[in-house]
């Protein structure tokens, strides 16, 4: 199959977790893109509840827009595969081990890439008096800071670790990290220009995140040009060492001192045509409805080696 050989595409939206809202938008404006393309695609938005979503018949490949659980932890690409359906995006091992933070902070660690001092406390666990605050509480299994804390004071810890433990049994708790917060958006094997991060008031947290206005965002990020290499680099590196493919939006901080900390990587990021990453891709010279048809296309060349290694097994 080749890319003017796709015609069908089902776009995944809203799903099952605390993300429905967002990704309904998200699935809206990649549906939007696609339509608009000059290679004629039939496009079908597909809104997913649950396991059981059904396909429109004859569809050629499906582009994945489920944030959170089920859309990046791996579910819902297992189940396409059992399908025969190529998608868009990482792979089954990619996605579930860059939903995982516990998981993905172990690998930046055994490759050298900075990231906070942190541990795990599952569910009913005792905060270790001996760690130093402030800390960012967080499910280890979320996305969109959903579920996540800044603590300053102890009167803060049990509070926090019991809004986290909400979303999931085992909770990170990592070092706060005071600094210049950016984002990297891989696409392919190139890194592309950083986005800086400035909340208004505050902290970027859900509610900055997605209040119109309460956050700034600039791109390309003012960072020197030797700075702003050596983040990509170790977003590239992040990127690559959970196995993730296609694209992917890895998020960094900057200390003080200038020493970046990479926090996670996201494998589905928001895709409405004022995210973070079509922002980047329009300062690298992509349109949105181009960085749309970019990803189908290295989705396409995944499928396509994936496919001609099963038969050679």
């Amino acid at each position: 199959m080749s890319a003017a050989a796709i015609r069908h595409i089902a776009v995944l939206k809203g799903g099952p977790s605390s993300e429905h809202e967002v990704s309904l938008r998200t699935g809206a404006a990649i549906a939007e893109a696609l339509r608009s393309s000059p290679r004629g695609y039939e496009v079908t938005e597909v809104v997913v509840e649950g396991r059981d979503f059904v396909l429109p018949p004859n569809v050629d490949f499906v582009f994945i827009a489920l944030h959170g659980t089920f859309g990046e932890d791996g579910e819902v690409q297992s189940l396409l595969e059992k399908r025969g359906i190529p998608y868009t995006g990482s792979g089954i091992a990619g996605s579930r081990i860059a939903f995982d933070k516990e998981a993905s902070k172990d690998l930046f660690r055994s490759i050298g890439v900075p990231t906070p001092e942190g541990f795990i406390l599952a569910k009913g666990a005792t905060f270790p008096p001996e760690f130093p605050l402030p800390v960012v509480v967080k499910p280890s299994r979320q996305g969109s800071t959903v579920g996540m804390s800044f603590v300053f004071e102890k009167s803060e810890i049990d509070a926090a670790l019991d809004k986290a433990w909400q979303f999931d049994d085992r909770t990170l708790v990592e070092r706060y990290i005071k600094g210049r917060e950016f984002t990297v958006g891989i696409l392919g094997d190139e890194a592309l220009p950083l986005v800086e991060i400035v909340p208004k008031h505050g902290f970027y947290d859900y509610q900055n995140k997605y209040t119109a206005g309460a956050t700034d965002y600039f791109c390309p990020a003012e960072l020197d040009r030797a700075v702003a290499g050596h983040i990509q680099e170790l977003a590239l590196k992040a990127h690559r060492v959970l196995c993730c493919a296609v694209y992917s939006r890895v998020d960094v901080l900057l200390d003080a001192a200038g020493h970046p900390y990479v926090l996670e990587v996201n494998t589905i990021p928001g895709m409405t045509a004022t995210s973070l990453l079509p922002k980047a891709a329009a300062a690298a010279g992509l349109s949105f409805r181009q960085l749309c048809e970019r990803i189908l296309d290295l989705s396409e060349a995944v499928a396509v080696q994936n496919k001609f290694r099963s038969a050679l097994t």
